[in-house]
């Protein structure tokens, strides 16, 4: 223990004569703007947003307003941005009238990272044929602008925008484990990052895999409904894909794989009880390679029509491969807010 009024040199994370930046200790930022103009604009450019009878698409990246940076500190990653975005679109009735504006995301922001941001429909006049597209892609057609967005805040959380730079060399450092004590510190918090630095190497990827079955997540649910209801929810395709309003597919069978969230999360069915019970394998696109955790649903009925469900999500990793350590947080609050809540404001099962 260092003496009073003296600091403790193993705390301590000295200034290098030659600037070097050891392992990501110190806090640095790279301005993301430039990269966030490109990437929305080949993301949001060339969408189609109605393919029939009305037919509609994007035809390009007006404008992009605000500021979006890559912030690394003892090699975690940390996105900060705050954008306004607008896009040009045009479109045809089924009629064959021709309309066009603009899409407008007034606020996507690092807040809201886990939510799907506002869309709005801008049109220069006010004719028929344009309003009646405004209507339309406003119910059918926002999907494949949100689907953009969530790739683009994914890459960007992730640190691709630095990756010939020190922000996706980050993790690498944090595996590494070499040089100051500050970056062994690190190190020993972020077995989930250095697999996404070396994804062909034994030591850390192995390593987050063993600590997997350290995190769970158990949560218990009421809906206004029959259990049969519910348990249709994980199992009908038209189901899932109703409250997800993404793309899904489900092979209903002990040893059947699914994918929810086009393919964002997927997994195979391990025992299925009708209207009772289900248990399968469960894993996110965002975990190392060959991370899997399990999930269990038990369903109740005390009375006819409002049944109980208990979930417990067992094996949840660390982190995940992009070195984000709040995995365990994540799964609840998705949990919550993109299924459960989804559900009862669909189908009217809430409580």
């Amino acid at each position: 223990m260092a003496k009073f009024d003296e600091s403790d040199p193993r705390w301590i994370v000295q200034a290098r004569e030659d600037g070097t930046n050891v392992n990501q200790w110190h806090w640095s930022e790279k301005d993301c703007s430039e990269w966030s103009k490109q990437r929305l604009g080949q993301l949001l450019g060339d969408l189609t947003l109605l393919s029939g009878p009305a037919t509609a698409k994007t035809t390009g990246l007006q404008s992009v307003e605000g500021d979006s940076i890559l912030n690394i500190r003892k090699a975690k990653l940390i996105a900060s941005y705050e954008l306004h975005i607008k896009v040009k679109w045009e479109g045809k009735t089924a009629d064959g009238q021709q309309g066009s504006g603009l899409i407008e995301l007034p606020y996507v922001a690092d807040e809201n990272h886990d939510e799907d941001p506002e869309v709005r429909v801008l049109l220069p006049d006010e004719n028929a044929a344009a309003q009646q597209l405004k209507a339309e892609i406003l119910a059918k057609g926002k999907e494949p602008i949100h689907q953009a967005i969530r790739t683009y805040v994914q890459e960007l959380r992730s640190g691709k925008p630095g990756n010939s730079s020190s922000a996706g060399n980050a993790a690498a450092a944090a595996a590494n484990g070499s040089g100051s004590s500050g970056g062994t510190a690190a190190a020993a918090g972020a077995t989930g990052r250095s697999a996404a630095a070396q994804p062909g190497s034994s030591g850390s990827g192995s390593t987050a895999a063993k600590k997997s079955s350290k995190r769970s997540v158990s949560l218990t649910e009421k809906f206004y409904a029959r259990r049969q209801d519910i348990y249709d929810c994980f199992t009908v395709q038209g189901r899932i894909q109703a409250f997800t309003q993404s793309p899904a597919v489900v092979d209903v069978r002990p040893g059947g794989a699914f994918s929810w969230f086009n393919g964002n999360i997927a997994g195979t069915f391990a025992e299925l009880v009708p209207g009772q019970r289900l248990v399968m394998s469960w894993r996110f696109n965002s975990w190392e390679e060959g991370c899997e955790s399990q999930v269990e649903i038990n369903l109740s009925e005390p009375e006819p029509g409002n049944t109980v469900l208990q979930l417990k999500h067992t094996g949840l990793p660390e982190a995940d491969k992009y070195g984000h350590g709040d995995v365990q947080e994540q799964v609840e609050q998705g949990w919550r807010g993109q299924i459960f809540n989804r559900i009862r404001a669909v189908f009217g099962f809430g409580v």
